[in-house]
């Protein structure tokens, strides 16, 4: 996939540049703690691209969902106190009064940044709607677009806006569609690593990585296939719509559990390991067991490339993070090329601090597997050469 890039630009000084990411991060009484802050972080070399370019950005974000309304608790502010610390220069935040914007923008100087407020405080963002990118394009010259872990949606300032705008792809998103290429590209020796909740959302996925890799799997969707063999599953959580799916899933290359951890409820403060054919029938599994980790890092070692989206345990317990933490520990030493996606599968890369550790760390969740699956992504596609 060529993509047209914010470096083809070949004059960008004094241009007023519309700048979409993704700055979706939690706040914690009003503030942007440093260890949450990893969106943030990974836009910041687009950003700091333009500004030394002396380009005028302007940047389009959101925060939570807002669902149309103004929400006070998912401003923009904080994120633009944020910025401002990181790029040593005041962050302006600017709100949605449109007839004031368009003077704003031109009044900026260049090499100069401003944060537009929340964009799904919008009714009309999520609408792809021709009003509010005709709104938009009034403030700028360029649109550049770096937030992938969005692409799989086409909202206005994602998809309607490029209709206005001459658009470009931005430092990061292009990295996400290099990466995620040379996935899709590798024939041998690739493995893929699926948990969380529904089989249902990821079976194409998995069919796809079967036919060409090893496929293995934990958290609900391990327990989705144990009860599609017949297992006796206990209180488990289980993605009942996925069930029919996952008895059609067979053969070697489809890895289970062996073993896996159980306890009395979710909120357990200790579990213990069991037989996957032998769980009580009042417990929950809520982790892979020890010597599944080991049969699962045994053959991974052997493999080229690794891509992982998705806690293998009750990623909600601190006591079922076990078998994922011991799983990112070993693949940060291995030599394969590592993939990673997916909210608290990062989430824990930045916890136990291996973000450079790892081949890539991918910023989309859905997107990357939206995009892994070859869905149709209209946000992506305008952005082609």
């Amino acid at each position: 996939m060529t993509l047209r890039q914010v470096q083809d630009v070949k004059k960008i000084a004094g241009q007023r540049v519309l700048l979409r990411l993704d700055l979706n991060v939690p706040l914690e009484q009003g503030r942007v703690l440093a260890a949450d802050a990893w969106r943030i972080e990974r836009s910041l070399p687009t950003i700091k691209y333009l500004l030394r370019h002396r380009a005028k950005v302007i940047v389009v974000a959101h925060l939570g969902r807002p669902q149309g309304r103004v929400v006070p608790a998912l401003s923009l502010r904080p994120v633009a106190r944020y910025l401002g610390r990181r790029l040593k220069q005041p962050v302006p935040l600017w709100k949605h009064d449109w007839i004031k914007l368009a003077d704003q923008s031109r009044s900026l100087s260049a090499g100069q940044l401003a944060l537009l407020e929340n964009i799904r405080f919008q009714p009309r963002e999520q609408l792809d709607c021709a009003v509010l990118a005709k709104r938009l394009a009034q403030l700028a010259d360029i649109y550049v677009n770096d937030a992938f872990s969005n692409i799989h949606r086409q909202d206005t300032s994602m998809y309607m806006i490029t209709k206005y705008l001459p658009s470009y792809a931005g430092l990061l998103l292009q990295d996400e569609i290099k990466y995620l290429t040379k996935v899709l590209n590798t024939r041998r020796q690739l493995s893929v690593i699926f948990g969380g909740a529904k089989i249902s959302t990821k079976i194409k996925l998995i069919n796809k990585f079967v036919s060409r890799g090893q496929v293995f799997l934990g958290g609900a969707l391990a327990n989705t296939m144990l009860k599609a063999r017949g297992h006796d599953i206990g209180r488990s959580l289980v993605d009942d719509d996925g069930l029919a799916a996952a008895r059609k899933l067979t053969g070697p290359r489809v890895h289970l559990p062996v073993d896996v951890v159980v306890a009395q409820s979710l909120g357990a403060r200790s579990g213990r390991a069991v037989k996957a054919n032998q769980v009580p029938e009042k417990y929950f599994i809520a982790d892979l067991g020890p010597q599944t980790v080991k049969n699962y890092l045994a053959i991974l070692k052997k493999q080229k490339v690794i891509v992982w989206n998705g806690p293998l345990g009750y990623f909600e317990n601190e006591k079922f993070m076990v078998a994922s933490r011991t799983m990112l520990l070993a693949l940060s030493r291995f030599k394969a090329e590592v993939i990673i996606g997916g909210g608290e599968t990062v989430a824990m890369v930045n916890k136990l601090k291996l973000q450079n550790k790892f081949s890539f760390v991918s910023t989309g969740g859905g997107a990357m597997l939206t995009f892994l699956e070859g869905a149709p992504l209209p946000s992506l596609e305008v952005l082609k050469k």
